[in-house]
């Protein structure tokens, strides 16, 4: 017997509200998944500042305001790397601490004043396998350092970007196997003035430190989203079966139905990855678009020997467009940018933003003379292109191609280094790295 209509009729409003609720737990995935560590003052965790006169120096450091973690230090000549550091101890022993591979983001809330040009950071591991209760100095140090214009508000960066320094692994003798950031028992976090001699005062205000994870992997959502949506599906079906077993025109509808929900699915799918994928002002990639292009580029590379190089590209004194004719301006110029790219480079090339006025050229079975000829041709193009209101720009360029026994952090380091050098040198031009 044929369903009535006011069942029909609520089964259409569940299969919506379904729908519904599946966009909303794909495109609120990051949200709904969240989960967050919080470390300020209120956590009551110990603190312990260190300077260098334990190496000799004459550097000297003093905590101001324990339950604020407000702190300075003043770095003097006489030992070779002048320093001072604070630590949060996640455990008083030092020995156990938080499991942080859960965790993909770290956001940092700290105030600095003084006449340093970077701030390090470290997130230290704890591991029998080459830690010592007794050496203070045998937890794995998984770093980074930035420049301290990152300080402006919150500063935010991947643990991705960690490193494991490498006096450490030397001064420890630790094998290559070991030598790898690790994130499983982190006692500590650390804050420490940057490289160079910065000799001079140097204050600090630790306010928050804040990690983002999520509680399931973004496989396992789609997985559990899926089942959802078979159980759904096979638990329909039988409904059907069982209630018009003998209506084939039915049938034929009710799997109609199905067909175009799954093509509804598909193609939200689709456009939130492409979307996910996509700078919204530019057009170009973003980071996770621009993974897919890493990937199958050094999967070539591996395998088949294609060169695989890297162009970095840097809009020159693009602040001074923001600052005298608006930000509206700016983003014009930055569109208008990845334009001219995007228009001018070959299909197998990926170009995305990197962030703010810079962009990466992935280009693809290119070596590096092939790669600085497209880079060349970009710069002309972009400094002979007149924009809004006869507004003119121009890039520089850093070119670097994946050397053998290279990794793709240390590619990425060259193109940046060789970026560096094209500003350096007046800008507005190519210099390919060494």
């Amino acid at each position: 017997m044929l369903d009535s209509p006011p069942h029909r009729l609520h089964f259409e409003i569940i299969l919506g509200l379904l729908v519904v609720f599946t966009i909303f737990a794909i495109a609120g995935e990051e949200q709904i998944l969240e989960k967050r560590l919080v470390i300020d003052n209120t956590s009551n965790m110990p603190l312990h500042v260190y300077d260098d006169r334990g190496n000799g120096g004459k550097s000297s450091i003093h905590l101001e305001d324990e339950k604020n973690m407000r702190w300075h230090c003043i770095l003097r000549d006489g030992y070779e790397f002048p320093l001072c550091g604070f630590e949060i101890l996640f455990d008083k022993e030092r020995t156990h601490g938080i499991d942080l591979r859960h965790y993909n983001k770290i956001r940092l809330w700290l105030d600095y004043n003084g006449p340093g040009q970077t701030v390090r950071i470290s997130l230290r591991n704890f591991d029998p396998l080459y830690s010592k209760k007794e050496i203070l100095h045998s937890t794995k140090y998984n770093q980074i350092e930035f420049n301290i214009g990152l300080l402006n508000g919150v500063a935010e960066f991947s643990l991705k970007d960690f490193f494991v320094a490498n006096w450490w692994v030397l001064e420890n003798k630790i094998p290559p196997q070991l030598s790898h950031p690790q994130f499983d028992n982190v006692t500590i976090f650390e804050v420490q003035t940057g490289s160079g001699r910065p000799l001079g005062k140097h204050q600090f205000h630790l306010h928050k430190v804040e990690f983002i994870g999520q509680a399931l992997s973004t496989a396992d959502w789609y997985l559990a989203i899926m089942m959802c949506w078979l159980v759904i599906i096979l638990s329909f079906l039988a409904y059907r079966i069982v209630k018009l077993k003998d209506e084939v025109v039915i049938q034929r509808k009710r799997e109609s139905e199905l067909l175009e929900i799954n093509q509804l699915l598909d193609t939200r799918g689709k456009a939130l990855e492409r979307k996910a994928k996509t700078d919204p002002l530019t057009g170009a990639f973003n980071r996770l678009g621009l993974e897919e292009a890493i990937s199958l580029g050094l999967q070539e590379w591996r395998k088949y020997q294609k060169p695989l190089s890297l162009v970095m590209i840097d809009i020159d004194h693009f602040k001074q467009v923001n600052d005298r004719h608006g930000h509206d301006i700016g983003d014009l110029v930055l569109s208008h940018l990845s334009n001219i790219v995007q228009q001018h480079t070959r299909a197998q090339d990926l170009f995305a933003r990197w962030g703010g006025e810079e962009f990466v050229l992935v280009c693809r079975d290119t070596d590096i003379d092939s790669a600085c000829a497209i880079a060349e041709k970009l710069r002309e193009l972009i400094n002979n292109q007149i924009l809004h209101n006869d507004i003119t720009i121009t890039a520089s360029f850093g070119v670097a191609t994946l050397k053998a026994h290279e990794n793709l952090e240390q590619l990425f380091k060259a193109a940046d280094i060789a970026l560096y050098e094209a500003k350096a040198a007046g800008r507005n031009r190519v210099v390919t790295a060494a």
